[in-house]
């Protein structure tokens, strides 16, 4: 066991760390960052999209605008899925306006701009849209009940329910870490 001399010898021999990144660094970083958040906008309008072609596709081959609840619990989803399609959108057209190349008050005005625009995404419209759409997928389950066996329509329920409570936490790590992100970006500027 080493004494308390010989350990606060160690302790006064660590040098301290005065490596300061530089600004290249930082802008090399924050450029890192700016690229996983557009690969991120980029996938979640893919994702979002091919939802949407989906559900349409859906909505004609069974001929929901013959029926009114179902038409109308699939056009929310349906509607709910392009909104959520037009905020990435328009975040990318944000993120694309956040140039690294201008001055340092310049950029961290539009750095605190997309990320207050971003928290208002992921904190306000994306809970509406996400609780409207487990709404609009709950106005199609008296249809189902109707036209399906109740195994189906229950594994149906099921898989349903708990495909979207498993994507909203997959949905709120996905959030989290954009936020991370997003602060990183912030706290440069």
């Amino acid at each position: 066991m080493k004494t308390f001399e010989e350990l606060q010898n160690i302790w006064e021999q660590q040098t301290e760390s005065d490596t300061k990144p530089t600004a290249t660094e930082i802008i090399k970083k924050a450029e890192a960052n700016t690229k996983k958040i557009k690969r991120s906008h980029f996938w979640t309008k893919v994702i979002l999209s091919l939802t949407s072609l989906i559900l349409i596709a859906y909505y004609i081959w069974v001929g929901a605008y013959k029926q009114t609840l179902f038409s109308f619990g699939l056009c929310i989803m349906i509607t709910m899925l392009i909104a959520r399609i037009a905020l990435e959108w328009s975040s990318a057209k944000k993120l694309e306006n956040l140039k690294t190349d201008v001055n340092l008050i310049e950029y961290s005005k539009l750095a605190h701009q997309f990320y207050d625009w971003r928290k208002k995404i992921h904190y306000i419209f994306t809970p509406i849209i996400y609780i409207t759409y487990i709404v609009g997928f709950t106005l199609l389950l008296p249809v189902f009940k109707d036209n399906f066996s109740r195994g189906f329509y229950l594994y149906i329920l099921i898989s349903g329910y708990a495909f979207l409570l498993i994507f909203g936490f997959f949905m709120i790590r996905i959030i989290k870490k954009e936020i991370k992100l997003l602060n990183f970006l912030k706290d440069i500027s």
